[in-house]
């Protein structure tokens, strides 16, 4: 804790070394095609560059205190992926990586309408955050704190040019084998992460192939899924190194451990986020070593991942937003509604359309051009970004797709170019057509979706309506998606409750549950789905009302 006039700087972790008054908040930032220093970043900041800044990926923050030591300034990436948040009262302002921390400083109580949304999507929309009166600061902004006042700015978001898909491909193939080759060239013990899907394929297609040969490359095991023999056959045509980590310690784990596992990573996610498909991850990484990563995640912001027909009326309209958040958005991560307390569980849907309508009506664009906006700012900023931001100190991960040249190309094209995956299977034949003639994880070969031929259209309907019907299902049976572990630490995590109900109490405080219902879980008559087991977990680990009653 360092007090210098009216500023007050508290750090914890290990942030590494201090360059000029400042701190980098996450690990091995790159900017472009170069790695950014933290004296570099330390200078864009002293010149509030916020255009310098936007080119740095994802996961990315950094604060810098002023000269005088009476102002601090920080900004975070032009996706929001790493989360900041800030907060005001009379008198003072603040600046944290933690929006738990924030909410006890100020007296913040919990945000009774972001619990709600978050029952039934899982992950947080917007700024908000579980407390009332602590946001997250939006993408690309920069804010500034001194003399107890809070000043944001920066933060708008570029018109992208039009783009042909012709002009796309080619200039995302230059770009992605650009970035690679010289992050390659800057860290040659670089691993990349491996899947059986599209993105991932594309990445190592971009690598140079004398840069493929060695390259490390893991794949996390996952029941049920042919990740690993696809990724395994990707590896001998490439010649990279392949390494499958397997999740099957989590079986063998006390539960009393697992619990502890579980309440760190919903610590870690500020409670926004599922603490069990965090804590699975944890356990496989502790077996791999943290160095330098390449994933693949942020080709979604490419493939017109919420597209819903071909509407002939282009607006937002509510009703297409409720159709959207019941098929795409409730049926993974939706808790059981019993598990709240009635004036929490009565309207929640109502409640959540209305502000997702809000968020998508407000970018004034078309119904198809507005889902891609979500997608990008709302899904992949807090659900992927919270993840990210919970490891970002733990290793260097870069995202290509996620650079801000790429984002421009895929916000460029029309929706007709990315419709059924078209722009990225025609970028991957174009980086490695043998490759793009491997089929995908549970879907025909990127050609097929580059160059459909009649029976390619056909199996296309057949795999759109097999997904429809498994949503269908899934929705009227009030069933959900437990990510990878999940369903394992949800019922080693159900027992250690059973055996110490009196954990439970936090949880009750918060007024968010059903007490009722917590009592039929803690005797064993129910059995919740490890969404809702995630969910109270989350509660549970939230600062309890008397800590946050009290305002600094």
């Amino acid at each position: 804790m360092r007090e210098d006039g009216s500023l007050a700087v508290a750090a914890w972790g290990d942030l590494g070394p201090t360059v000029d008054d400042g701190w980098m908040l996450s690990r091995g930032a790159r900017r472009h095609e170069r790695d950014a220093l933290p004296q570099d970043v330390a200078e864009l900041l002293a010149r509030r560059d916020v255009a310098a800044l936007a080119e740095v990926l994802p996961p990315f923050a950094a604060l810098r205190t002023g000269p005088a030591r009476e102002e601090a300034v920080a900004v975070t990436d032009a996706l929001g992926f790493r989360h900041v948040y800030h907060a005001e009262g009379r008198g003072w302002a603040a600046i944290s990586t933690s929006a738990r921390l924030l909410a006890v400083l100020g007296g913040r109580d919990i945000d009774r309408e972001s619990m709600s949304l978050q029952s039934l999507v899982g992950w947080q929309v917007g700024q908000w955050t579980l407390f009332d009166g602590v946001s997250k600061l939006a993408p690309g902004a920069v804010a500034q704190l001194g003399a107890g006042e809070l000043t944001i700015h920066g933060g708008d978001r570029p018109t992208p040019e039009p783009l042909s898909l012709d002009d796309a491909v080619e200039q995302a193939a230059e770009l992605l084998r650009t970035n690679l080759s010289a992050y390659l060239g800057d860290h040659p013990d670089a691993t990349l992460q491996l899947t059986g899907g599209q993105d991932s394929r594309i990445l190592l297609s971009a690598i140079p192939p004398d840069l493929r040969r060695g390259l490390a490359a893991v794949t996390l095991a996952v029941p049920g899924s042919e990740d690993v023999s696809i990724a395994a056959e990707i590896c001998a045509r490439t010649g990279a190194r392949h390494h499958v980590e397997a999740l099957d310690s989590l079986e063998g784990l006390d539960p009393a451990a697992a619990y502890d596992l579980c309440t760190e990573s919903s610590a870690r996610l500020e409670g926004m986020a599922d603490p069990l498909a965090l804590a699975a991850l944890t356990m496989a990484e502790r077996r791999l070593d943290q160095g330098h990563r390449i994933a693949g995640l942020g080709g979604e912001v490419a493939r017109g991942f919420y597209y819903l027909g071909r509407p002939r009326d282009p607006s937002v309209t509510r009703a297409r937003v409720a159709r959207l958040a019941s098929w795409r958005m409730f049926a993974n991560e939706a808790i059981d509604p019993a598990s709240l307390e009635p004036s929490m569980r009565e309207g929640a849907r109502e409640r959540a359309v209305e502000r997702i309508h809000g968020l998508m009506a407000g970018t004034g664009k078309d119904w198809l051009d507005a889902t891609d906006d979500f997608y990008l700012y709302q899904r992949m900023q807090r659900w992927a970004g919270v993840t990210d931001t919970a490891v970002c100190m733990d290793r260097s991960v870069v995202n290509p797709m996620l650079d801000d040249r790429f984002i421009a190309i895929a916000q460029g094209m029309s929706p007709d170019s990315k419709r059924n995956s078209l722009f990225l299977a025609r970028l991957q034949m174009a980086l490695d057509p043998e490759l793009g003639r491997m089929p995908l994880n549970g879907r025909p070969p990127p050609e097929a979706y580059a160059y459909p031929r009649h029976a390619d259209r056909v199996r296309g309907i057949q795999t759109l309506a097999q997904k429809a019907a498994s949503k269908a299902r899934q929705r009227f049976a009030h069933s959900t998606r437990p990510p990878a572990g999940g369903t394992v630490l949800a019922a080693k995590v159900l027992r250690h409750w059973r055996a110490n109900p009196d954990l439970l109490d936090r949880a009750r405080g918060q007024h968010v549950l059903d007490d009722s219902w917590l009592d039929r879980m803690v005797r064993g008559e129910l059995d919740p789905a490890p969404s809702t087991v995630a969910f109270v977990l989350n509660v549970a680990c939230l600062p309890s009302r008397s800590q946050t009653s009290v305002s600094a």
